[in-house]
């Protein structure tokens, strides 16, 4: 009879233990967590402040910068490579989000991408465009078609 109960006194003395090792180990992960999330959460709020600085200072010069840029593309084709060519056509444009409106020069824009050759996916695939118009929201409208090699 005294052995049964020593038998379960032993096996929840061993399972006492280990939890409370698993709690220490944990306990060190938690912490590194909750550090971690304290010093995103400081960079958020730190962010914010700056931003709502920035919206103020935007409002009082009344200067204009480029919140967006909208691609309006022509391709005949499969729609995986046309979002391979959306996605190439952003990357050239995309410096231009957050610049002054005053700043964008168009016909460069209209330069480096009239007439250029991309490959993608082995592809060679020509673009040109249509029209460009700049304001908050640069909206351009491109052709692409694929060159026969």
């Amino acid at each position: 009879m005294k052995r049964p109960y020593s038998l379960i006194a032993f096996m929840g003395l061993g399972f006492l233990l280990g939890l409370a090792t698993m709690n220490l180990f944990q306990m060190h992960t938690l912490d590194r967590l909750y550090r971690v999330q304290h010093q995103l959460t400081n960079q958020i709020i730190d962010k914010d402040i700056k931003l709502e600085r920035l919206n103020d200072s935007i409002k009082k010069n009344n200067t204009v910068f480029v919140k967006d840029i909208k691609i309006h593309l022509n391709f005949e084709g499969n729609l995986l490579l046309k979002d391979m060519i959306e996605d190439n056509i952003r990357f050239f444009l995309s410096d231009l989000v957050g610049k002054e409106l005053a700043d964008i020069d168009g016909e460069m824009i209209y330069k480096i991408l009239n007439n250029r050759i991309v490959e993608i996916e082995n592809k060679n695939i020509n673009l040109s465009i249509n029209y460009l118009i700049i304001s908050e929201t640069i909206n351009i409208s491109v052709n692409a078609r694929v060159i026969d090699s």
